[in-house]
């Protein structure tokens, strides 16, 4: 038994395009900007890896986790002042939900789970080590990983520090811990199939948030 998590549609299923395309655009501007002494944007591809996220199902009486794992993305970040930023971030994980247990769990079916989302960057004062804090809002997006069930949305918001080393004027390295908070409706029915107009639900949630925390680094490109 499987069905979707978080219902409101496929609206947002290629959404990471459209950030992927704001971020070849930023990077198109930078014969533009490099001829001035200030970079106006950064680009930050990342690698990291993202732990927790657990719900109880209440319906079979288990505990379920999302398995930590290797994540990737990317961050678009625009100089508002000297130590502000406007902020665009893209992250996917690719993984699968697991029963709870003592030792490994049981796999109940791939899984993944992308955040899209803007907010902004503050930065504090510093040369060579700038350390910083994000606070962003936006959508996470779920996907089973079989094809016959839906992806699905919600909203959620992420809140993070960390440092920027600059290398050079324009590249540097970003190291950062975040945490991820999406929003879930309690007793909502989870995984669910419909079959000639009946439908049942592997599960049926019962919390009200599900955080997961990624640490990350990644080489920035400023322009």
């Amino acid at each position: 038994m499987m069905c979707n998590f978080f219902s409101v549609g496929h609206g947002l299923m290629n959404a990471h395009r459209w950030f992927l395309t704001l971020a070849l655009a930023v990077g198109g501007l930078s014969a533009t900007a490099a001829a001035e002494d200030e970079y106006r944007f950064e680009l930050t591809p990342y690698a990291g890896y993202r732990m927790g996220g657990s719900f109880s199902d209440e319906e079979n009486d288990i505990e379920l986790d999302i398995r930590d794992s290797a994540a990737q993305g990317f961050i678009v970040n625009g100089k508002v002042r000297s130590n502000t930023q406007w902020e665009v971030l893209y992250g996917r994980q690719a993984t699968d939900i697991e029963a709870a247990g003592l030792f490994n769990g049981d796999s109940l079916l791939d899984f993944d789970i992308e955040y899209m989302h803007f907010g902004g960057t503050y930065l504090f004062d510093g040369e060579s080590v700038r350390p910083f804090m994000a606070m962003t809002v936006g959508v996470t997006h779920a996907d089973p990983g079989d094809s016959t069930y839906g992806s699905e949305n919600f909203f959620s918001a992420s809140l993070g520090g960390g440092w920027n080393l600059a290398a050079t004027s324009r590249f540097g390295i970003r190291l950062e811990i975040r945490a991820f908070m999406t929003f879930v409706d309690n007793d909502s029915r989870l995984f669910c199939e419909s079959d000639a107009g009946a439908g049942e639900c592997l599960i049926l949630i019962d919390s009200n948030t599900l955080t997961q925390w990624e640490a990350r680094a990644g080489v920035t490109f400023r322009f």
